[in-house]
């Protein structure tokens, strides 16, 4: 008892020094699929060796060594394995066990575009119900892990003061994150729900944390033995033989993803990848897996639901290298994703897309907005910010160039309308001078967008026929603390011309500005995001143009 309350006290004397050392927002956590550096293991291995050769033939693979020694054995372990000995690094640093994915960095984006890690605390596994971590000393070398690597790659490091088990959460890039109820359970001990809630998104950026039920009678209950999600709207989930004793536990996490909204507003496209058991009542860890760049591994446990497994990963992430790793260390609980964990690119060329949706109104055009940012700053390349489209069955690409836009760092495109009934098919590429060449998807042009031009006389869905006709949409839109915040503007102009779209308080007091630029002819959705110092209430918002002056009010709800 005595040892529990002496480290609560320091665990309040943490909190209260960190308060002034937390990310300047806003703060973005990045989403496993994004670009990566390389792969961080832990020696003595927790691995086979195939998949250190597979992890270091394209990327960098950093061992944690704790001395000249083991630094050694693994440098002659790499050379008798016939890896890339070119990408593997060493980093000196002492470890208690080889989960990685649990103690490691988390990575985000500051403010001002800088990539740092955030450091949770780590005191081990906590078994539910049950289990003290506070009293349990033996994981302090893990817990020490990530100070070690902000000294070696030069970062800030940001000491979150709360438990954020690295198995036992996904998120997508966009500030949504998921965990089981344990992660919860495991904080309880320091702090209430909302504290925990309110330092996510402080340190990560976490605006919208679902909690799902917890996946084992008895376990360490981490999402990723559960769930994998690939990208913003695509997550595979487990399914279990239905005599399993955890295959209602299951079931209820599969339902709980199809009652939610991805980022984009849209319901989740769920696979369910089947996993029956290798050994009693132990089932293959299938989503236990990792994405690397444009690679997915996946753990193997040399039964006959292997193939149909890398199948579905096939299909749920199209244009991406699958490869099956068998080895028989794998656990229920604790695999390939388990022992491995991701080091982003801090230079990272991110590109981000809301897809069009699957059916679209006629029109002349449909316009595609991307987000580009090149981390490198080294500047973009022009001629290579392309927009890629074309009919479904056709074999070539068509390219649109990408213009800028009045927001920093977006940029549009617009493909040309098609007749009802078409399927379009579209990607969007990207370059900096850096060298760095991204698209969106990650693996286009094998796997692209798409949408279905609707019949005539379809319910348009933001745009508008008339020539000026101007609305926005939501209204009631929310604010800056709200899941979705701000409200786009969506209009048509028959020539090319200037825009002003303003927004003013019911004083008639200027409170923000959505665009005040040259505009082509065409469909345009113009995004605003209201300021934190503005409250719930009601505003005027007007467009003006050479030729028209159109107003309108619309609701703030913070």
């Amino acid at each position: 008892m005595k040892i529990k309350i002496t480290l609560l006290f320091f665990y309040f004397i943490f909190c209260i020094s960190t308060l002034m050392t937390q990310p300047l927002q806003p703060v973005r956590m990045c989403a496993e699929w994004e670009p990566v550096r390389g792969t961080l293991i832990r020696w003595p291995l927790g691995i086979p060796w195939i998949l250190v050769v597979e992890l270091a033939e394209e990327d960098s693979l950093y061992f944690l060594v704790e001395n000249e020694m083991q630094q050694n054995q693994a440098y002659y372990g790499i050379i008798a394995a016939g890896a890339n000995l070119d990408h593997c690094r060493f980093i000196m640093a002492d470890t208690y066990s080889h989960w990685t994915r649990d103690w490691g960095p988390v990575s985000i984006f500051d403010g001002n575009g800088e990539w740092s890690i955030v450091d949770p605390i780590f005191q081990g596994y906590p078994w539910v119900p049950g289990g003290d971590p506070l009293c349990n000393r033996d994981w302090e070398e893990d817990n020490m892990v990530n100070a070690a690597l902000a000294e070696y790659f030069s970062c800030q490091l940001f000491q979150l003061p709360a438990f954020l088990t690295g198995g036992n959460i996904m998120v997508d890039g966009h500030g949504t994150a998921f965990s089981t109820l344990q992660m919860l359970n495991e904080n309880l001990q320091l702090m209430d729900e909302d504290t925990f809630f309110s330092l996510t998104e402080a340190y990560c950026g976490i605006t919208t944390y679902h909690i799902v039920n917890n996946i084992e009678d008895f376990g360490i209950q981490h999402i990723d033995c559960a769930a994998k999600l690939v990208d913003e709207e695509t997550v595979i989930i487990k399914q279990l033989p239905a005599w399993h004793p955890e295959y209602q536990r299951i079931e209820l996490v599969a339902h709980q993803f199809m009652e939610l909204e991805n980022c984009w507003g849209r319901p989740y496209r769920i696979f369910r990848i089947f996993c029956d058991v290798y050994e009693g009542n132990n089932a293959a860890a299938y989503t236990n897996a990792l994405i690397l760049n444009s690679k997915v591994l996946v753990p193997l446990f040399n039964i006959d639901a292997d193939t149909a497994a890398l199948q579905t990963y096939q299909d749920a992430m199209p244009g991406y290298e699958i490869n099956g790793i068998y080895y028989e260390d794998w656990y229920y609980y604790d695999a390939l994703h388990c022992r491995t964990r991701g080091i982003f690119d801090r230079y990272m060329l991110h590109l981000s897309h809301r897809p069009l949706d699957q059916e679209q109104p006629p029109g002349e055009e449909h316009e595609i907005l991307c987000l580009i940012d090149d981390r490198s700053e080294s500047g973009l390349i022009p001629d290579e910010l392309l927009l890629c489209w074309r009919h479904s069955g056709n074999t070539t690409w068509n390219q649109v160039m990408l213009q800028e836009t009045f927001m920093a760092d977006t940029f549009s495109a617009a493909i040309p309308g098609a007749s009802p009934g078409t399927s379009v098919e579209y990607y969007i590429s990207a370059a900096d001078y850096s060298g760095r060449q991204e698209t969106l998807p990650r693996c286009a042009p094998a796997a692209f967008f798409s949408f279905t031009v609707a019949e005539t006389g379809a319910e348009p869905m933001l745009f508008f026929e008339a020539n000026f006709s101007l609305r926005n949409y939501p209204n009631p839109f929310g604010g800056t603390s709200s899941r979705f915040p701000g409200t786009w503007f969506s209009f048509h102009l028959p020539v090319t011309q200037k825009v002003a779209i303003k927004i003013f308080n019911i004083s008639g007091e200027l409170v923000g500005t959505a665009c005040n630029c040259l505009m082509n002819r065409g469909y345009h959705n113009v995004f605003w995001q209201p300021s934190s110092t503005l409250g719930s209430g009601i505003y005027i918002y007007q467009m003006k143009t050479e030729t028209e002056n159109i107003s309108g009010k619309c609701l703030l709800l913070e």
